[in-house]
């Protein structure tokens, strides 16, 4: 059992309790404790549920103190900063808010790898020295023999040897580092929003942690009309 993050999309309604009795119906279908047999026939996605992101969404300026904000009461001893929340009107949210600037980092972080990198000889990501390991059942290449190549390969001893580099391009930058810029720049664009998992309009329960389904929930949420009313839902299953 374990909590995970949930985006639900409403049909406009109005805050408070009408919004808390519009966020269980579009839930309820999915209610582990029901006791009629689920639509799909599986066992319920949650237990119990409630609004808290820590996912917040982006106000969009001058609509902070507007009442149509869900913000819940858990953080009143520690207000969060006014131009956050829970959800809301989609008008009211500014979805570009995070993904812009973290689009345009990585643009940036893709240029200075290529510039980096170019000084050294090609390198092999982690995952062909993990894959010797895996392929050979007499274990005669261990994980650490594995390690131990990948981090001898001139570029990534390089990368290691400098703690602000490691930082910047990670531990595996052959592998997470796409050689196409505007692959790689879409995949950091599509990871920004996205939760655990998306309920939609029409009731479709969907999850993932691919980046198919990161590219796809951004795509839903960008053609909403602008009147449909977004909140982050903390459910434990």
């Amino acid at each position: 059992m374990a909590k995970q993050r949930i985006t639900v999309c409403l049909p406009p309604c109005a805050p408070g309790e009408a919004l808390n009795r519009a966020i269980a119906e579009a839930m309820a279908p999915f209610d582990m404790n029901r006791q009629d047999d689920l639509p799909d026939g599986g066992d319920g996605e949650w237990d119990y549920w409630y609004i808290a992101s820590g996912w917040e969404f982006a106000v969009r300026p001058g609509y902070e103190d507007d009442p149509r904000i869900v913000r819940d009461g858990e953080e009143e001893d520690e207000p969060r900063p006014r131009d956050r929340c829970d959800g809301g009107p989609k008008a009211l949210l500014d979805l570009d808010a995070d993904r812009v600037p973290v689009a345009e980092e990585a643009g940036r972080r893709w240029d200075a790898w290529q510039e980096f990198s170019a000084g050294y000889p090609a390198a092999l990501p982690a995952h062909h020295f993990w894959a010797r390991v895996r392929l050979d059942p007499q274990q005669r290449y261990s994980f650490k023999q594995a390690r131990a190549e990948h981090e001898s390969q001139p570029l990534i001893r390089a990368v290691y040897a400098d703690p602000l580099l490691r930082e910047r391009f990670g531990d595996d930058p052959v592998q997470f580092i796409a050689p196409d810029r505007d692959a790689y720049v879409a995949q950091r664009y599509a990871d920004v929003l996205p939760t655990w998992a998306l309920l939609t309009l029409d009731g479709r329960w969907i999850e993932g942690g691919t980046h198919g389904y990161r590219a796809a929930f951004n795509a839903y949420l960008d053609e909403l009309p602008d009147t449909t009313v977004l909140v982050r839902v903390l459910y434990h299953s």
